[in-house]
């Protein structure tokens, strides 16, 4: 028996260690300035805008029954702006996040206003603690004083609790624009 195990043993060993091990990809990259002449695509038949009102839902609480009691899924969201315009900065007006009575729960800017240069991203956080409901929501506006390609806006509202995680994507909806 034992001579059966110091065999298979100094079989596989070699064939174990022989395998090879998955590389891990490396970013092998130059940082360099980006020419948006280098960019095939002409953007002359592309609509452009000067300023949108976006309404982005948000789900805070997800409310479920078992058996006859209700209870609330407690969820975080992150709402990310981005710039899509190559060229031009936007400037972000107002960011209001509501509950889902309507009511205003947060002004993230206070009034100011919010430069967003050429292809950047800027974030704003709803945490687990909020309690402003399954229709809870922003609005979001931004304005350029040239007209640019429309910036993308959509929000991640996520639980990752274990056996209890959860992910929602929204997309805002133009509720209105300048052209």
């Amino acid at each position: 028996m034992s001579r059966i195990f110091i065999f298979i043993t100094l079989f596989l060993i070699p064939i174990i260690f022989s395998c090879d091990k998955p590389k891990k990809t490396v970013m092998n990259c130059l940082s360099t300035d980006f020419d948006t002449s280098t960019l095939q695509i002409n953007s002359e038949n592309y609509k452009n805008v000067r300023g949108q009102l976006i309404y982005l839902p948000v789900y805070s609480n997800i409310p479920y029954l078992v058996d006859t009691t209700e209870y609330e899924f407690d969820m975080s969201a992150f709402v990310a702006i981005h710039n899509t315009d190559l060229k031009n900065s936007i400037k972000i007006t107002k960011v209001l996040y509501f509950n889902t009575n309507g009511k205003i729960v947060c002004d993230f800017l206070n009034d100011e206003t919010k430069i967003l240069e050429p292809l950047s991203t800027v974030d704003y956080f709803i945490p687990y603690e909020d309690k402003s409901g399954i229709g809870s929501n922003f609005l979001i506006e931004w304005i350029s004083e040239n007209p640019v390609n429309e910036p993308l806006i959509e929000a991640i509202t996520i639980n990752l609790k274990t056996y209890h995680s959860a992910a929602i994507v929204s997309n805002g909806k133009i509720i209105r624009e300048i052209k």
